[in-house]
């Protein structure tokens, strides 16, 4: 016990050896192997769930023993170790995958999952671990010989995660998977989010192979039994009442809640305050505009019990008036409260988000006329949204894109308005725009380009009109905007030492700090360098947004993360999947076409020199989740390959594969 209570595993290994044979004689050959799959990272994290299982089974003697040492996670390795060594148990330890926290107390039933040799390298396959007919199962993986299993469904949307990609990593990275829908990422070996908009892990099972080459894993009982998998939450300290320093965030989204918890995540101890004008707890607002009767309970992030538990103050329906970077104040009031107050911080992260742009023309004031940000936003348009209503979108681009599809399936009668020739001209060019035109004109909804609004027409202060430059006038019961957002940094004008571009963002460095070094920026503010090409860009995603927040966090803890998160976004439009991948280069001239953009079935290449800069798929997943990976690696295909016709979506997708065998 005491070799092995020092780690000097050697030694205990050659003690443990001598009692096999006793093992043996005592018909305990299955316990004994079963005990030969911890690894000895498992025996030194203190995973004793399986191991005390088993010690009992080898050896009825230590029931009473084991009894008394139910608390393994008091590390008393003395009487543990020694009561496997008189059991006879052999330490050949052979396993993979780390058990997480959540799984430590569950009882664990290991099933196999069939023979090693069959799981091909660098892929993944979702194997059924219950009785006939039972959806019990978990995906297992492989890479460069090594085995893993995790959950088989997302965290973020509980999307199936087979769809997606499995990689082996690089660059020092950890092996992943990552979801088809919204490139959520997770390590395959702790489950743990690596990027992504999830905000909690997916559970890994501790795996092994046998001596007859048959593959098994550790999976808790009532999985097996059907119940779901548990998420993984990185583990989180809580506030340090020696610690005096203060974070302030400015901002109740996702910028913000990101921030907040890897804060804790990376032990940071001290105070936390989230200022936000939200009434709400952090919710998921990219849904508002997909399905307008989703609420903002329906949506929350984490629980007030979650904000309570890590000692996050959140100060709600509060707007920033003022930043004092010299004095290191925040000032702000309370809705309904003329009374300013002060928050002294020691750093402070700018994620205030955006507002939507209004229009500034006649009659934009009338009732009937609305944008969408909050939930409380979407409530608004949901109410008039009814069947056999007109309604008007001004905006060609995702958010008002969104919201028509939105309304069409509602019923109502819809019309677009945009400044673009076809939808999404400026992000995806006038290719794959004209098919989402085509898509809208078969769908019944209509679609005014290159038009702009001249002004409202209304009876009694409400809309009932919307009147062209070109004169033509659309009769409309109401009115969403979607016309973009206005970064919400006005509080910042003319704050000595930080500069702001010219929309207001906050212009940053790689480490997401502005000129002045206790003041960083994330989110819809954040002016940033793109890693691609040094120019300031600043990106209105949802996943970008969160994983800044991520790496703004870590460099307020002085760890210099430079940001370098390939975008990724994604839509919905009329039932038709889009996702985009990368920076798309300024000049959308060039974009090359695989697939069938009538049938909406295609995938589009935005091409620079020799480089492919940006992919968008439709209906095609996983291409771009597997172009996210093959980007961050530097190993996307040449725009002369697609020329030549060498490479396509399917060579992609077994090019990333190919990869993850070789490493």
């Amino acid at each position: 016990s005491s070799h092995f209570g020092s780690g000097h595993f050697d030694s205990g290994f050659r003690v443990a050896q001598l009692a096999i044979w006793s093992a043996a004689m005592l018909r305990l050959r299955s316990h004994y192997r079963a005990v030969q799959s911890l690894k000895s990272s498992q025996v030194a994290d203190g995973h004793w769930c399986c191991a005390a299982r088993h010690m009992a089974a080898a050896a009825p003697s230590l029931q009473g023993q084991l009894a008394k040492q139910r608390s393994f996670a008091g590390q008393q390795w003395g009487v543990a170790f020694a009561g496997a060594t008189m059991a006879g148990v052999g330490m050949a330890l052979t396993s993979t995958a780390r058990v997480p926290d959540a799984l430590r107390c569950e009882s664990m039933q290991r099933v196999c999952l069939g023979k090693a040799a069959e799981f091909v390298d660098g892929t993944m396959q979702e194997v059924n671990i219950g009785p006939e007919g039972s959806k019990a199962a978990v995906l297992v993986h492989r890479h460069a010989g090594t085995f893993y299993a995790t959950s088989p469904s997302c965290s973020h949307y509980g999307a199936p995660l087979r769809k997606g990609v499995t990689s082996s990593g690089d660059k020092g990275g950890p092996p992943t998977i990552s979801c088809p829908l919204h490139d959520a990422t997770f390590d395959l070996k702790t489950g743990q989010v690596v990027r992504g908009p999830g905000l909690d892990g997916i559970a890994a099972y501790s795996v092994e192979v046998d001596r007859d080459g048959m593959l098994y894993a550790r999976v808790p009982a009532s999985v097996v039994a059907g119940q779901k998998h548990a998420v993984v939450v990185k583990k989180m300290v809580s506030r340090d009442p020696k610690d005096k320093r203060v974070f302030a965030l400015i901002g109740g989204g996702p910028a913000a809640l990101a921030a907040a918890e890897t804060l804790r995540q990376e032990g940071y101890g001290g105070r936390i305050v989230m200022v936000t004008t939200e009434p709400h707890l952090p919710y998921d607002r990219v849904v508002l505009s997909k399905n307008l009767d989703k609420t903002a309970d329906a949506l929350q992030l984490r629980s007030s019990d979650f904000f309570e538990k890590y000692d996050i103050e959140l100060l709600r329906k509060s707007t920033v008036n003022r930043l004092d970077v010299k004095g290191q104040v925040v000032h702000y009031r309370l809705d309904g409260s003329n009374e300013e107050k002060a928050l002294s911080y020691d750093k402070v992260l700018v994620a205030a988000g955006g507002t939507p742009r209004k229009l500034s023309c006649p009659g934009s004031d009338f009732e009937g006329i609305f944008t969408l940000r909050t939930a409380d936003d979407a409530a608004e348009i949901a109410k008039v949204a009814r069947k056999g209503q007109k309604m008007v979108v001004v905006g060609g681009s995702f958010i008002g894109m969104e919201i028509a599809s939105s309304l069409k399936k509602r019923g109502v009668e819809v019309a677009v308005v945009a400044m673009e020739s076809v939808p999404f001209e400026r992000v995806l060019g006038k290719k794959v725009g004209a098919s989402f035109a085509r898509l809208l004109q078969k769908e019944g909804v209509e679609w005014f380009g290159s038009a702009q609004v001249r002004l409202f027409r209304g009876n009694n202060g409400k809309v009932n009109g919307v009147e062209l430059e070109d004169g033509e006038v659309l009769p409309a019961d109401a009115v969403v905007v979607g016309a973009g957002v206005v970064p919400n940094t006005r509080f910042m004008e003319g704050v000595e030492g930080v500069r702001l571009d010219k929309n207001g963002g906050v212009v940053v460095g790689p480490l997401l700090s502005s000129d002045v070094p206790t003041l960083f920026a994330a989110g819809d503010v954040c002016s940033f360098p793109s890693p691609h090409t040094g120019t300031q860009v600043r990106i209105e995603h949802w996943d970008v947004a969160t994983q800044q927040g991520r790496v703004a966090a870590r460099n307020m803890l002085e760890q210099s993360t430079p940001f370098t998160t390939t975008p990724f976004f994604w839509s919905q439009i009329l039932g038709k999947n889009l996702r985009f991948v990368g920076h798309a280069p300024e000049f959308l001239e060039r974009v090359i076409i695989e697939g069938d953009m009538s049938g909406f079935e295609f995938i589009a290449y935005y091409t620079e020199g020799d480089e492919i800069r940006a992919v968008a798929t439709v209906n095609n997943d996983p291409v771009a989740v597997a172009c996210a990976e093959l980007m961050r690696r530097g190993e996307m295909p040449k725009v002369s390959e697609l020329v030549l016709c060498t490479v396509n979506a399917e060579v992609i997708l077994q090019r990333l594969q190919d990869l993850c065998k070789a490493k």
